[in-house]
């Protein structure tokens, strides 16, 4: 006999944090607007002001609402970011740079995957040209800083192309961690090979996109993972 699964009891607090939020996604409360003060909202939902209150803390602490002393709280313009870059900034997940570039390499296989997928995006595809074009001049010059920002900027803009909006929340949400790993992988690769290899591997991943090529683009993503193994 199969057994029953248990009933869920949800809280007051639970319940009118999800009435609240579902004001918020369907548009009754738009992003900059004040919501109805904590005495009426708790006389319109029926519940206690303790109960209310806990409700719009979780709404607060996840950056969809903020409260502004003597004003009110007001609807923010929710982003992932609110919720992941001073997770990773402050690295409370205690990830090692392996660990950490692992999930940005698959994170970027998936988004260029999508930009395959997606319809041909021309104007993109010029736009990756010309930072690549940029990133070599970078090289050439010994102009470091200026070739790290453009590398951010290659991979941004191929995650762009995969035109999901949680991706590229979630790529800008850790742009911090994003950037620094990119910076640290390109010293690691040029104390091993000559510098002109950062622009080869990513030439190959240009023309890849550019032909619309999925086992090309796994693979370089794949060697990518295999040299982070043999490394660590």
């Amino acid at each position: 006999m199969m057994a029953l699964k248990k009933v869920q009891r949800t809280s007051v607090s639970d319940q009118a944090y999800d009435i609240l939020v579902k004001k918020i996604t369907n548009g009754e409360w738009k992003a900059g607007e004040k919501i109805p003060s904590e005495i009426e909202l708790a006389k319109q939902l029926g519940i206690s002001r303790v109960s209310l209150k806990i409700a719009l803390q979780k709404l607060n602490t996840l950056g969809v609402t903020e409260t502004r002393v003597g004003e009110g709280t007001f609807v923010c313009d929710f982003s992932l970011k609110s919720l992941f870059s001073e997770l990773f900034r402050s690295n409370i997940f205690g990830l090692d740079h392996n660990k950490i570039n692992e999930f940005r390499v698959l994170i970027e296989y998936c988004a260029m995957r999508l930009a395959v997928l997606n319809p041909r995006n021309p104007a993109a595809l010029a736009r990756l040209n010309e930072v690549l074009a940029s990133m070599a001049e970078s090289v050439q010059s010994g102009d470091d800083d200026t070739y790290h920002n453009l590398h951010y900027n290659f991979h941004r803009l191929i995650c762009e192309m995969g035109k999901n909006e949680l991706f590229l929340q979630l790529y800008d949400s850790i742009s911090e961690v994003m950037y620094d790993t990119l910076r640290a992988n390109s010293e690691m690769t040029w104390n091993h090979f000559p510098r002109s290899e950062s622009i080869q591997h990513h030439r190959e991943l240009l023309e890849a996109l550019e032909q619309r090529d999925l086992a090309r683009l796994t693979k370089v993503q794949d060697d990518l993972l295999l040299d982070q193994y043999l490394r660590s």
